[in-house]
């Protein structure tokens, strides 16, 4: 069950503005200059590595769109071997992976979880497709990794504050599947944000099982990626302190 179905009646529906093979939905935010702009940028495949100290499934980079300044495209790609097999096509079996991020952000942001918005997602293809998530950019930020390897002071603020966004997704049951170091992000005045919502879903457990279970996937990736073992000890302790 994922919790990103869950829209208010008062949420716009979503507006499709379709050029060429190219499909763009978005809560009737862009406009047609701007879907020919994103699909200019969709054409020139200059797709670049996600950029932080961890890496994900996904690529994005930031392209300009007029009135919207940048933001960041992102497109999808599978994990491991597939990703070289599958040069980024999926298999149509359910929902578009993006659409379903788009909607997890709305929910997220909407619970008062600091996120990126989602701005609009591309499709090209059918039964095989490939897709991208259009959001804003989340400026003058810096990833918690560089505070813990580069600001020690500030570190045990950076934590205080995601443990606070963490707490909002214990609460509603939100699992996310990949929250690590590299996908949280400091920006001004110690505000924390939690990015890269793909496969989030509805946890059916408890609370207590969905707190231990964040904090095991966090001290595997401290431990993996060879980072501060603050991160992961100073986390536990943060975390643990919440009366359920």
């Amino acid at each position: 069950m994922s919790a990103a179905v869950t829209t208010s009646e008062s949420t716009p529906p979503f507006t499709p503005l379709v050029r060429g093979p190219y499909t763009i939905s978005s809560r009737g935010l862009l406009s047609d200059e701007q879907a020919t702009k994103v699909v200019q940028e969709l054409l020139s495949d200059v797709d670049s590595p996600s950029p932080g100290v961890l890496g994900g499934r996904g690529k994005t980079r930031l392209i300009d769109v007029p009135g919207l300044g940048k933001v960041f495209l992102k497109r999808y790609s599978h994990g491991g071997m597939l990703r070289k097999l599958t040069a980024g096509h999926f298999l149509c079996l359910g929902q578009l992976r993006s659409k379903v991020e788009f909607e997890m952000l709305e929910l997220v942001r909407s619970l008062g979880l600091n996120a990126p918005e989602p701005i609009a997602f591309v499709q090209k293809g059918s039964t095989i497709y490939s897709t991208w998530l259009l959001m804003e950019e989340l400026r003058d930020t810096r990833s918690i990794v560089e505070i813990g390897e580069n600001e020690g002071d500030a570190l045990p603020r950076a934590l205080d504050g995601l443990s606070e966004q963490i707490r909002i997704l214990i609460k509603h049951r939100i699992f996310h599947v990949d929250l690590h170091p590299g996908n949280v992000l400091v920006g001004k005045g110690d505000k924390v944000y939690i990015v890269d919502f793909d496969k989030a879903c509805y946890f059916k457990g408890t609370q207590h099982a969905l707190r231990e279970l964040y904090l095991r996937r966090w001290r595997r990736a401290v431990i993996k990626h060879k980072l501060s073992p603050l991160l992961s000890e100073m986390m536990s302790l943060t975390l643990r302190s919440y009366d359920e």
